[in-house]
């Protein structure tokens, strides 16, 4: 292999296989309560400003991935929610915004911005204690024969693995080692992308 090749290769291994903030982060007791204090005065009900709304998990799941995504599960740094959280008090497009704050709106404390940052690497999941950036096998479910593919991502990195399904916005791959990981759809190449969904109608 091209010596110029291997890190590149390894950095992208690095980066499935070793994702920080996995420890599990529970929505219902440590974020809902964070969006419930600081978002949902303005994004709650069918008034909600921007047309966001928080407050129900149905209607606030339609803005996690997708085409215009305000959380983008693995991903916080590209993120809109903690970007505009993040921004300074005085910048037009921070949120809360500053007309808000002067009303005495709240922004994100240091501790709740970092709780936010863990729960959406870690796939930003409803799911009580759940963390889609690495899962196990089912026991229960019987064993076949795992076809390994080429999967490469948006900067031409490649790995292999076998499909094991979608979960959100996250495809659910097995490397040869038999390490089960989730990647943000979004990242992979188009050839990917494409190899992903005939797999899956495969299943379906």
């Amino acid at each position: 292999m091209n010596p110029h090749r291997i890190l590149p290769l390894l950095l992208f291994l690095t980066a499935l296989y070793f994702c920080p903030n996995l420890t599990a982060i529970d929505y219902k007791s440590e974020i809902h309560p964070i969006l419930n204090k600081k978002c949902f005065k303005c994004h709650s009900g069918p008034r909600s400003k921007g047309k966001l709304r928080m407050d129900s998990e149905s209607y606030f799941s339609k803005r996690i991935g997708g085409d215009k995504p305000l959380i983008i599960p693995g991903d916080p740094a590209s993120s809109v929610l903690l970007i505009k959280a993040s921004m300074p008090r005085s910048n037009d497009d921070a949120m809360p915004p500053p007309p808000a704050r002067e009303r005495g709106a709240e922004a994100m404390t240091s501790s709740e911005l970092q709780l936010i940052k863990q729960w959406i690497a870690a796939g930003a999941s409803f799911k009580p204690g759940a963390s889609t950036t690495e899962t196990t096998a089912n026991p229960s479910e019987p064993e076949t024969e795992k076809v390994f593919h080429t999967w490469t991502n948006t900067e031409g990195k490649s790995l292999e693995a076998a499909f094991l399904g979608v979960e959100g916005a996250n495809v659910q791959l097995e490397g040869r080692n038999g390490k089960v990981i989730s990647y943000p759809i979004q990242n992979l190449s188009e050839k990917s992308k494409e190899l992903g969904r005939e797999l899956l109608q495969k299943r379906q």
